[in-house]
């Protein structure tokens, strides 16, 4: 193992057998793309060998950080040993900056294919950090390189290399999702599109409840969109685009999630500007809940919800057959609030800009809609919300937004 500093180099020889072994040393000035030169050589006789696990292979030839690191603009480590240790199977490093970068982590170990290291690692990068959660499946050693850029850089190039030893594998049912990006949690990206004090600064949540309320502060022209996903889903009786409702108030905006049933799952926010018509990708959020939770869905959600629509009530998309149902909503601009199922329900309007009525929900197997005018001029209706009726009481979901 070899270290490398700004003014001395530090090297580690464990040999795998008895006997003598000759010890080659070249260099090369720093920044130089000649070939290397001889510098010394040392003969090495080895009496007791350490009958130890391999080390993972390495093709920067240097552990730790890297002797122009501070160049790079990574001012330190939060680990400053020669070898870092995760007793329980999990690690988080963080890299202080001293300016805006960007990152990527490979994570590498003998049985650990391509697929499963992208589910090992979750990345954060923030404007005077960079923060990585490892997981470890396996148990040995690891080696976590790291590669930054500039904002506006091209080309990431490799700041530090760290030797991982797991004590203990986790369970490979609780590594992260797949399709993480770089941009995990609150950080640069999300500051960039305008959302700022962050409910969840980081990337990974863990709910026993299985619900969670993300949320940001945002501008009045900033639109958010949310979607959950799961590699891997066995009861969800509903989409898990169902399982996720994204409520805009004035200055805010609140991600309600309530999983259907346990393990891992990942939250990709999106946002667009009032002139731009796609959204683009701003971050993402690792939810963990192993207490087999089985919420209802949230009602399904249509265009015309938007900012300034809350549902206060009912708060779940499964409504009880044959019974009475309490709603109330806000619907900014509309002239009119219906409700309509079995029968046709006019909500009324409150002091307070809430729309409320009571509601009969009708047969199992209906659809009922939540809809509105938003022109005392047009007679056409525009749905806003749908729920499903069905058999038994759901649970209310709260997370109020």
């Amino acid at each position: 193992m070899m270290s490398v500093s700004e003014n001395s180099v530090t090297i580690k020889v464990t040999p795998p057998t008895e006997g003598l072994f000759d010890l080659m040393i070249f260099a090369r000035h720093a920044d130089s793309q000649d070939p290397y030169n001889w510098v010394c050589s040392y003969q090495i006789q080895c009496l007791e060998p350490q009958n130890g696990e391999k080390l993972p292979e390495n093709p920067f030839h240097f552990w730790g950080l890297h002797q122009k690191v501070r160049d790079l603009g990574i001012k330190e480590s939060s680990h400053k040993e020669e070898m870092l240790v995760a007793p329980q199977g999990t690690l988080l490093l963080t890299l202080q900056t001293s300016r805006p970068l960007l990152a990527t982590y490979e994570l590498i170990n003998k049985d650990l294919d391509a697929v499963l290291s992208k589910k090992c690692v979750a990345a954060q990068a923030e404007e005077e950090k960079l923060s990585c959660h490892v997981l470890c499946p396996f148990q040995g050693y690891y080696r976590l390189s790291v590669f930054v850029k500039d904002l506006g850089g091209n080309t990431f190039r490799n700041a530090a290399n760290f030797l991982i030893h797991c004590l203990k594998p986790i369970n490979q049912n609780e590594l992260f999702p797949s399709g993480l990006s770089i941009h995990c949690g609150s950080g640069i990206s999300s500051s960039s599109h305008g959302l700022s004090n962050p409910s969840h600064p980081s990337p990974i949540i863990t709910t026993k409840v299985g619900k969670c309320n993300i949320t940001f502060h945002t501008p009045t022209h900033v639109e958010v969109m949310a979607s959950l996903s799961k590699d891997k889903v066995t009861n969800a009786r509903f989409p898990l685009e169902r399982y996720v409702l994204v409520t805009h108030l004035r200055t805010k905006v609140s991600v309600c999630v309530a999983v259907p049933e346990s393990g891992v799952y990942k939250v990709a926010l999106f946002g667009r500007c009032e002139d731009q018509q796609d959204f683009v990708h701003i971050c993402d959020y690792v939810i963990r809940c192993f207490s087999n939770p089985s919420w209802p869905p949230f009602p399904r959600v249509y265009s015309l919800w938007r900012r300034g629509c809350v549902l206060l009530e009912p708060r779940t998309g499964v409504l009880e057959e044959q019974s009475w149902v309490r709603f109330r909503v806000k619907v900014p601009k509309a002239s009119q609030v219906i409700v309509l199922g079995q029968e046709k329900t006019v909500l009324q309007q409150t002091p307070n800009a809430v729309w409320e009525g009571n509601v009969f929900s009708g047969a199992e197997g209906m659809q009922v809609k939540l809809a509105a005018k938003f022109s005392q001029l047009c007679s056409s209706l525009e749905v806003i919300l749908v729920f499903e009726v069905e058999r038994g009481s759901p649970a209310p979901l709260g997370c109020s937004g």
